[in-house]
């Protein structure tokens, strides 16, 4: 399955959307060629949202559970607000295809820091919709969610466990299609609503917190990043696509 053209239309939002919000055409982009493919990063900064990025990952590698030789086609999108009254977004569409089956990964949801349950609630709403719409159970997909981001030293996950785990067949692009489009509008209502609201100094430091623990998930409890640097990705191109501008402790 080519995945070029919905691929191409996600990222073409994403970053659109982006621009839009921190009202700038500004676009940082930079592209590595590894042994086994490739990862290529844009970032847009500004106020409101305070660095977004969007990845598009190619690599024809081994998958680290199976052993199988697998292409790896990923778009990701990450922003981090500038203020924690607009969630953290993760959004993360995998193809993956092998000798013997194509599926899809990745997963859709927020980091909430201190988002507004009508908010959380309107994306997950939002996006059960559009899961229902296709004729599959959403529960189960929302369930497989819930703690993923988490180490075993927490009590909970950081993320929210509204969205869902894209734990879908390749002949179910369509759903893949609609539901990331319905998360990316959906975050992006939400962010032009709260981005003038003001924050306490407690939900700011919230906000440090959950980028600081999204730091530690990624280098300490995900095998991605470990993964990543054995087939040569720089630590370049895993920092500026996955973590926040500024962390602090």
């Amino acid at each position: 399955m080519d995945m070029e053209g919905y691929f191409s239309e996600v990222k073409a939002v994403a970053v659109e959307g982006f621009k839009r919000l921190n009202d700038t055409t500004q676009v940082e982009h930079k592209k590595w060629e590894v042994p086994v493919g490739s990862w290529d990063v844009s970032v847009v900064r500004g106020k409101v949202l305070e660095k977004a990025t969007l990845s598009h990952i190619l690599l024809n590698t081994k998958n680290p559970l199976t052993g199988e030789d697998t292409r790896f086609d990923v778009v990701q999108a990450k922003v981090y607000p500038a203020s924690p009254k607009i969630p953290i977004l993760l959004f993360n569409v995998e193809y993956r295809a092998a000798a013997k089956e194509q599926k899809f990964a990745g997963m859709l949801d927020v980091v909430p820091v201190a988002a507004h349950e009508e908010d959380l609630n309107f994306l997950a709403d939002g996006l059960k919709n559009v899961v229902e719409k296709h004729g599959v159970d959403h529960e189960p997909l929302r369930k497989k969610v819930e703690n993923i981001y988490k180490m075993d030293q927490w009590e909970h996950g950081i993320n929210a466990g509204i969205g869902i785990y894209l734990d879908l067949a390749k002949e179910q692009l369509a759903l893949i299609k609609e539901a990331g489009s319905q998360w990316l509008t959906s975050y992006f209502t939400i962010a032009e609503k709260r981005e003038k609201e003001s924050s306490t100094s407690e939900e700011v430091a919230l906000m440090d917190s959950a980028r600081a623990r999204i730091m530690e998930y990624y280098f300490l409890g995900d095998m991605s990043i470990s993964v990543a640097q054995k087939i040569g990705v720089p630590l370049e191109a895993l920092t500026l696509g996955t973590l926040a501008p500024t962390i602090r402790y």
